[in-house]
């Protein structure tokens, strides 16, 4: 799924069912550190309106990701 949260809420409510340690994919451009977590976007204190977060939860942990991109 694809999101463009507007918010730090409604960033957090999209990675509800993903993990703390769950490795986030930036897409070059993205002003996020390389090795990034879940838990490093849930602790954001501003999400920029550019940025789109791609969630794939998937019932195998280890194909499940998290990508941050920009619109």
């Amino acid at each position: 799924m694809r999101y463009k949260p507007e918010n730090i809420d409604q960033l957090r409510t999209c990675l509800g069912g993903c993990r703390d340690d769950m490795k986030v994919e930036v897409q070059p451009g993205v002003r996020l550190v390389a090795n990034t977590t879940v838990a490093d976007l849930r602790s954001l204190t501003t999400w920029p309106p550019d940025w789109i977060l791609v969630v794939h939860i998937n019932p195998d942990p280890r194909f499940s990701e998290v990508k941050v991109e920009l619109a």
